[in-house]
């Protein structure tokens, strides 16, 4: 698994006399004694149209030291990102410029699905993630963390296909009758949809429940976990090719007193990455609370699990992790990369 890396980029803007283009010159050094391929760099959108003298309507390509195209996103927050690699303590030069790019493959991506409870779920190249919605809480179930979908043999998207086979109507409304005349049957049915059951290339297998689930964080009373529960707004920001963010906002929750404190989830997953980026901020707490956050490891393969996560990052295992607070506090979970 990638350690989290330290990269260094800068740019600057150079005039090919070739072809009578303006380029602005970015260049990674990476100071680690380690290989790093596929890490993911950013930069302001804005310098890039100033140092190119850009016309509003006009597109860029990103090019390797080959002179190759390389898939790259500008985000809703401005930034144009691009995934690069460098050698051991070496250094890595992209050029930025005008120009049409080539098509690119999706590899993070994500949608609000209303037919399955409001859900929002995600994806990259690596594993998916969802969250829950109101839909889900109306029907009196609690799900507040996060649940992760496991993913192997491809690195498409599949998460939507998933969706797709869990919910059809056709196949919904077979199993509905088999189960009059043939119980047998209809379970074989419901089990060659289910995306609880492994087809080939991943599952959800994870419990979340009234837990943190798969990496979330949630507020303190004493010994006692505060959870929001399902999110009530959402808003897809960026979808792909490399990069999905999402804003959650929570219902109103009492703390100490407070009853009117509110959650807001700034989630992003970037092409390459084990975790999500999530920023928390909480508004209206008054005082210095309490935040708690983890990934729930379920016994009894729970402790296996943890003796295997702590062989290969000890960053992975974050049970019962607590810290303060202030009224507008914002903690993020780094992204851990392979």
């Amino acid at each position: 698994m990638k350690k989290i890396l330290i990269l260094i980029a800068a740019a600057f803007m150079s005039f090919s006399c070739a072809d009578g283009k303006r380029s602005m010159t970015v260049t990674v050094t990476n100071p680690l004694a380690l290989e790093r391929s596929g890490e993911m760099v950013e930069i302001p959108m804005s310098d890039v149209v100033d140092r190119l003298q850009l016309p509003d309507t006009a597109q860029i390509i990103v090019l390797n030291m080959d002179g190759l195209q390389v898939p790259y996103q500008v985000t809703y927050d401005g930034k144009v990102i691009f995934a690069v690699s460098t050698e051991a303590n070496g250094t890595a030069i992209y050029t930025i410029q005008a120009g049409t790019p080539d098509p690119f493959n999706v590899i993070a991506c994500g949608r609000y699905y209303p037919e399955r409870m409001d859900d929002v779920a995600w994806e990259n190249d690596l594993a998916g993630f969802r969250a829950y919605g109101p839909g889900m809480e109306a029907r009196g179930e609690r799900g507040f963390g996060y649940d992760v979908f496991t993913k192997y043999n491809t690195t498409e998207p599949v998460v939507e296909a998933r969706y797709a086979l869990e919910l059809d109507p056709e196949k919904r409304a077979k199993i509905a009758e088999l189960k009059k005349t043939d119980p047998q049957a209809a379970a074989e049915l419901g089990r060659a949809i289910s995306y609880h059951i492994d087809h080939g290339n991943g599952m959800d297998c994870y419990a979340v429940g009234p837990t943190l689930g798969g990496g979330t964080t949630a507020l303190m009373d004493g010994d006692a976990i505060i959870y929001p529960y399902a999110y009530r707004v959402q808003e897809i920001l960026d979808n792909g090719p490399l990069r999905f963010t999402v804003r959650l906002e929570y219902k109103p929750m009492v703390v100490r007193g407070d009853s009117n404190v509110v959650e807001s989830r700034l989630i992003s997953l970037d092409a390459g990455s084990y975790l999500n980026k999530t920023v928390v901020s909480y508004t209206n707490l008054k005082e210095v609370a309490t935040l708690a956050t983890g990934i729930v490891l379920h016994e009894p393969m729970g402790r296996l699990w943890q003796m295997r996560l702590m062989a290969t990052s000890p960053m992975l295992i974050l049970r019962a992790i607590r810290m303060p607070v202030t009224a507008r506090c914002l903690w993020v979970l780094l992204s851990l990369r392979r």
